[in-house]
């Protein structure tokens, strides 16, 4: 019984560890998508496997904003992650292992593009998928400038 709360109380340090270091720092989306790889969101809800397109994201609280706007709310069983100028969705959050969880619905998994698109899409579908990607956080540097 001990082992178990000290497990537990270990695993909330984790989790709460990792939303104080996801908190002000921005990073790039990165899609894992098991068809088409890996690949970063980009303005309109596209993917970019060039990194300096990239949209810059940040979690603010539990919502997150990239490149400055936030993400739509969830809608049926797939969502395209367009930017929207209203504040945007609820239920974000960064793992302990960087990944990017979206508690909108029960395991949303994010996924590239329906017949050759390069939309990016938070999806519950079990039928445009038939393997699902997962999103990882991909922390940018801060570089000190040389003055």
């Amino acid at each position: 019984m001990l082992f178990k709360v000290f497990l537990s109380v270990a695993s909330l340090a984790l989790s709460v560890n990792a939303a104080a270091i996801a908190a002000g720092k921005t990073f790039k989306f990165q899609v894992d998508d098991p068809v088409k790889g890996k690949v970063f969101l980009a303005e309109g809800g596209k993917s970019t496997t060039d990194e300096a397109k990239a949209l810059v994201c940040e979690l603010a609280a539990d919502v997150l904003k990239c490149g400055g706007k936030g993400l739509p709310a969830f809608s049926g069983d797939m969502t395209k992650l367009s930017t929207v100028a209203s504040g945007g969705s609820a239920g974000w959050s960064i793992d302990a292992k960087d990944n990017i969880v979206w508690k909108a619905k029960p395991d949303v998994k994010f996924s590239v593009g329906i017949s050759g698109a390069t939309d990016v899409y938070a999806e519950v579908c079990p039928h445009h998928w038939t393997q699902h990607g997962t999103a990882k956080a991909v922390y940018v540097e801060e570089h000190a400038h040389d003055h």
